[in-house]
C-alpha cells in the first residue's frame, strides 16, 4: 500500500518536461490496448454530458487561467514578485490562449468539414449543412480536442508550480501559496482521471494521439520557445 501511495505522490508531483513523455507513452500505448481489449464502459464516465466533463474538462482553459491568475496576484502581494516576472507569466498566458483558441478551431473546422454525410437526402459539405437537414455525419479525422485542452493545461499547471517550487528552500511558501498548490494539483489529478477514460472509450487512437502531441506543442512553444524572445534581463 506504501509503495502505491508512493507512486501516486510520485505521478503528482512529476515535473512538467517528464509528463510530456508520460503522456505521449501512455497516450498511445492506452489507446491501442483499448482499441484491441474493448473495456466495457462505465455508465457515468461514458457519458459527454457527465457534470465532471460539462464543468471541469470542456472549460479546462479557463481554469487554468483562473488558477495561474490567483497565484500570480498572491506572489504579488505576499511575495513581492518583480515585474518582469508578471510580464512572463502574462504572455504565457496570452500566447496560451491564443494557442488554445487557434487550435480548438482548427480542430473543430477539421471535424466539420472533414467527413461524409450519410443518412440524409443529397450531398453535404459541411456537418452543419447534413445534421441541419436530418443528416448524419461521419467524421474522417476528429483530433481529440479533449486530450489536447487536458494535455496542455496539465502541462501549463504543472510548470508554473515547478518554477515556483524551484524557489522554496529560498523562500518556503505561506499558507494561502500551499492551499493553492493542493487546489491545482486536485485540478491535475481529475484531469488525468478524465484522459484515462478519454483513451478508454472516445476517439481513435491516431486522433488521441494527435491531439496529445498539439498539447504538448503548445508546452514547448510557450515555456521553451517563448522565453527566447524574452530579454535575458528580464528572466
Amino acid at each position: 500500500m506504501s509503495q502505491i501511495k508512493q507512486r501516486l505522490t510520485r505521478w503528482v508531483h512529476q515535473p512538467a518536461d517528464q509528463r510530456c513523455k508520460s503522456y505521449i507513452f501512455f497516450t498511445t500505448v492506452g489507446s491501442f490496448i483499448a482499441r484491441a481489449v474493448q473495456f466495457g464502459k462505465l455508465p457515468y464516465f461514458s457519458d459527454k454530458t457527465n457534470f465532471l466533463n460539462q464543468v471541469f474538462v470542456k472549460q479546462c482553459w479557463a481554469w487554468t487561467l483562473l488558477l495561474i491568475t490567483i497565484i500570480t496576484l498572491l506572489r504579488v502581494i505576499l511575495d513581492k514578485l518583480p515585474l518582469r516576472k508578471v510580464y512572463i507569466v502574462t504572455l504565457r498566458l496570452m500566447f496560451g490562449t491564443l494557442f488554445w483558441y487557434s487550435m480548438t478551431t482548427i480542430i473543430d473546422g477539421l471535424k466539420d468539414n472533414m467527413g461524409k454525410c450519410t443518412e440524409g437526402e443529397g450531398e453535404y459539405n459541411t456537418r452543419l449543412l447534413c445534421v441541419t437537414e436530418g443528416g448524419s455525419w461521419k467524421y474522417v479525422m476528429d483530433i481529440s480536442g479533449h486530450m489536447f485542452m487536458m494535455v496542455f493545461c496539465n502541462l501549463f499547471i504543472t510548470k508554473t508550480l515547478d518554477e515556483i517550487n524551484q524557489q522554496q528552500d529560498k523562500d518556503p511558501l505561506q499558507l494561502p501559496h500551499v492551499i493553492l498548490h493542493a487546489v491545482c494539483r486536485l485540478f491535475v489529478i481529475l484531469f488525468d482521471i478524465m484522459m484515462v477514460f478519454t483513451i478508454l472509450y472516445w476517439h481513435s487512437p491516431p486522433e488521441k494521439i494527435l491531439g496529445t502531441l498539439t498539447g504538448v506543442l503548445g508546452y514547448f512553444l510557450l515555456f521553451k520557445q517563448l522565453s527566447s524572445f524574452i530579454p535575458t534581463n528580464w528572466v
